[in-house]
């Protein structure tokens, strides 16, 4: 006669006791009769230990084989406890240098954290564009660079410009690429860089400041004084557009007083609304 039985066996767990960082231990998990096949049992570790500084792992899988009634887990802990002595040395291949330094003096270190980052000498100056400013850009346009902690601007040239969008933390698509400028490149890895780019240029142009150009239903209009002082509205065409200048390539001659602020009771009514 054969008598078969659906029920589980009844699972201990025989062990435990103090453990120092970074030593090995183990608890044994006990069946309390031999199982018939091969048993998986899943565990998991609970308390204020975290994984990966505390322990290796704090989950996992053990098999019992058939005919047995035991199993041992081992656990492995970790010295998070690290302390570096003035004669420590971090060894790299050379030509390297020290980047981004993770750690503050005195600062406690998990093991397995990062402290230090090392770098190539020669230096990348990397740009991310939105996809409005990639549409203006190529390779091979000159570039003015300038640098944090350096009082002299660079120039250069965009080396390399991607096709593809790359997806930041927040969400945003920008196109990266690298700048190749003149000139040894004495900078600190990581320091923050602005690039202008030239898109076009005009030489020797008539230029009015930005805030002396009014805009109307009609187009723009610049105000002038003339020799009596009065001021009158003289339509334009403006040009170029350089951070506070801009370039009128029609409407005025040159030598003109442009007013940039006035009264508005001396203002004169836009050219299109004015008495002939």
């Amino acid at each position: 006669m054969l008598i078969e039985s659906n029920d589980l066996p009844e699972l201990t767990i025989v062990g435990g006791g103090e453990v120092t960082e970074g030593a090995t231990t183990a608890f044994t998990i006990v069946a309390d009769a031999p199982v018939t096949a091969d048993t998986s049992i899943n565990y998991q570790l609970g308390g204020t230990a975290q994984v990966g500084s505390d322990f290796e792992t704090l989950a996992g899988t053990v098999i019992m084989p058939a005919g047995t009634r035991q199993v041992v887990v081992t656990i492995t802990t970790i010295d998070d406890d690290v302390l570096f002595l003035p004669s420590d040395m971090v060894v790299a291949d050379w030509p390297a240098r020290v980047g981004t330094v993770e750690v503050d003096e005195g600062e406690f270190v998990l093991q397995g954290a990062p402290v230090l980052t090392l770098t190539e000498p020669v230096f990348t100056i990397t740009l991310a564009v939105s996809a409005g400013d990639r549409s203006e850009l190529e390779v091979g346009q000159a570039v003015v660079v300038s640098l944090d902690g350096l009082d002299d601007d660079l120039t250069g040239v965009i080396a390399t410009l991607d096709d593809t969008a790359s997806v930041s933390e927040t969400g945003e698509e920008q196109y990266e690429g690298t700048v190749e400028v003149e000139g040894d490149l004495a900078a600190v890895d990581g320091a923050r860089a602005t690039i202008d780019v030239t898109l076009a240029q005009r030489l020797g142009v008539l230029a009015v400041p930005v805030a002396s150009v009014l805009r109307v239903a009609g187009g723009e209009e610049v105000r002038v004084v003339n020799d009596e002082g009065k001021i009158s509205r003289v339509p334009v065409t403006i040009g170029l557009i350089d951070g506070e200048w801009v370039e009128i390539t029609e409407g005025l001659v040159g030598n003109e007083l442009v007013v940039v602020d006035v009264d508005p009771r001396a203002d004169p009514a836009p050219v299109e609304d004015a008495d002939p």
